[in-house]
């Protein structure tokens, strides 16, 4: 493991006594904005299998705004809600053992696939409608978080009212990009300024996830047992969740009756969370999020001019920033959309 200093099997007997057994270790190929790596250890010969993962930056940076401590604090702080994360272990920065600081949180059981979702065959229609309204339902425990009971607001800035919430969520993208900025991009500021017209009250203020939905969260016999990748998390309106969410609202028709999309599962998301969420504020950041988009290529292009890029790091860095500033063109009324299919050819072609 290129991240230690010391053998990973010593590693492992210095956390978990001298009988300890390292049995596989491999590292997640993909993902560009932090390492990850799984292993799997017995506490001794013949012992039960215990999984853990290990979470560090790459050695040239994060293509992340927020720093790994605070993705640590996130999983500390939601272990004691009813949230269901993988419970984090340890916080490592001791130098003898690594270069970089690095976290240990609890592997979880379960698979962030699932056989057929995609699949339009209308066999598996009530099964894509079931596991969706089961990410409605734990969207609504991250929405019912009681943000300032946790904490949250110490590592996380907060607007100061709903009718704030978009500018506020505006203006902390920004100020993001601001520190690491390298080169003026002029389609930002012109797009901002038709972004903000308009701008919705949000229905309440919650804790939003971020990136969710599928390659996100981790199931097993069709319930979320975890959900993973809190590097976007914010306090804001919980439409923001709804414009990041992956995959996970299929739209189904059948016989021109509209059984499943994204009204549907809004009317669910407020029999389960009591939030009423207007759909204008779920397009409103859906078109938004084409800003925090220009941020992560942005910050890959940082990583790679200093010489240290994974290659991954520097495909965002490059081809995907070009796209999300055409993206960002085309939702500020500044250029024509671009093809989705794009992303989808491009997570093809780097592995």
């Amino acid at each position: 493991m290129e991240l230690l200093k010391r053998p990973l099997a010593e590693y492992i007997r210095h956390l978990y006594g001298e009988e300890a057994v390292l049995e596989h270790d491999v590292r997640y190929p993909r993902g560009s904005s932090r390492l990850t790596w799984f292993v799997d250890y017995r506490e001794r010969p013949g012992a039960d299998l215990s999984s853990i993962v290990l979470r560090a930056d790459f050695e040239g940076g994060s293509t992340i705004h927020s720093s790994l401590e605070q993705e640590y604090f996130m999983y500390e702080r939601l272990g004691q809600s009813a949230v269901p994360v993988a419970p984090v272990l340890r916080w490592e920065a001791d130098e003898q053992w690594a270069e970089r600081p690095f976290y240990i949180r609890r592997q979880i059981k379960g698979d962030w696939e699932i056989p057929h979702f995609k699949d339009p065959d209308p066999q598996y229609d009530a099964m894509r409608i079931a596991v969706s309204k089961e990410h409605m339902r734990k969207l609504a425990l991250v929405h019912q978080v009681d943000w300032k009971a946790l904490g949250f607001d110490t590592r996380l800035s907060a607007p100061a009212s709903r009718e704030a919430c978009a500018g506020h969520f505006i203006d902390r993208l920004m100020a993001q990009l601001a520190d690491f900025q390298r080169e003026p991009m002029p389609v930002v500021v012109e797009c901002l300024s038709a972004l903000k017209k308009g701008a919705p009250v949000a229905p309440c203020i919650s804790l939003c996830k971020g990136t969710n939905g599928l390659g996100e969260e981790i199931f097993l016999d069709g319930e979320i047992v975890a959900m993973s990748d809190w590097e976007e998390a914010s306090i804001g309106d919980p439409a923001a969740d709804f414009a990041s969410l992956q995959d996970l609202i299929p739209e189904i028709e059948r016989n021109g009756a509209k059984l499943w999309g994204l009204e549907q599962a809004l009317t669910y998301y407020r029999e389960v969370s009591g939030i009423d969420l207007p759909i204008e504020n779920v397009h409103f950041y859906q078109r938004l999020r084409t800003l925090g988009a220009i941020l992560y290529g942005h910050k890959a292009a940082v990583v790679l001019h200093n010489g240290k890029a994974d290659i991954r790091q520097a495909w965002t860095g490059t081809e995907v920033f070009h796209l999300d500033k055409r993206m960002l063109a085309g939702a500020g009324g500044l250029g024509k959309p671009i093809d989705p299919a794009w992303f989808a050819q491009m997570n093809e072609t780097v592995a």
